[in-house]
């Protein structure tokens, strides 16, 4: 099973260690993740894991685009904090045709909304929404739920 993870402009300081947990967590679940991010959210990966201890597998976005065929991947997680993140998000989901999960997330809750129907009105897919900048934890905690829901290990 591969996963793949989408990671656009690092401006909020949510992400990177959000990037970090998600690989983490994918690859004890037994997926095979790849990162796909910008050369600037890559450059903060690299100093936030020198040991590629959470991501072992880093890609550039526009490269990966360049190459994506359906079926290249089982499983897509966008982070969407900005236009062009969402953007990317449903151009990768409408590529892959894949069960996917964007992480959508903003300090702005005006900016939240409207990214929240971008993502709504292009795709099908799984979303957490939630106001998140400096602190992850809101982003973590509905992530987890999420994944669990979209994967099928939902408890009653």
């Amino acid at each position: 099973m591969k996963a793949l993870i989408l990671l656009g402009c690092p401006e909020s300081p949510s992400q990177t260690p959000m990037a970090n947990y998600v690989s983490w967590k994918l690859s004890n679940l037994g997926w095979d993740v790849s990162v796909a991010s910008t050369p600037a959210a890559s450059k903060l990966l690299e100093v936030g894991d020198p040991n590629n201890q959470y991501i072992k597998n880093k890609i550039d976005i526009d490269s990966t685009l360049n190459t994506l065929e359906e079926g290249q991947f089982d499983l897509l997680i966008g982070f969407v904090s900005k236009d062009a993140a969402a953007s990317y998000f449903v151009t990768f989901y409408h590529i892959l045709k894949i069960k996917a999960l964007a992480l959508i997330f903003e300090k702005d809750l005006d900016v939240l909304e409207d990214l929240t129907n971008i993502v709504r009105e292009s795709t099908d897919a799984e979303m957490v929404s939630v106001k998140a900048y400096h602190n992850p934890t809101p982003l973590k905690v509905k992530f987890n739920k999420s994944l669990d829901k979209l994967l099928g290990n939902v408890r009653d």
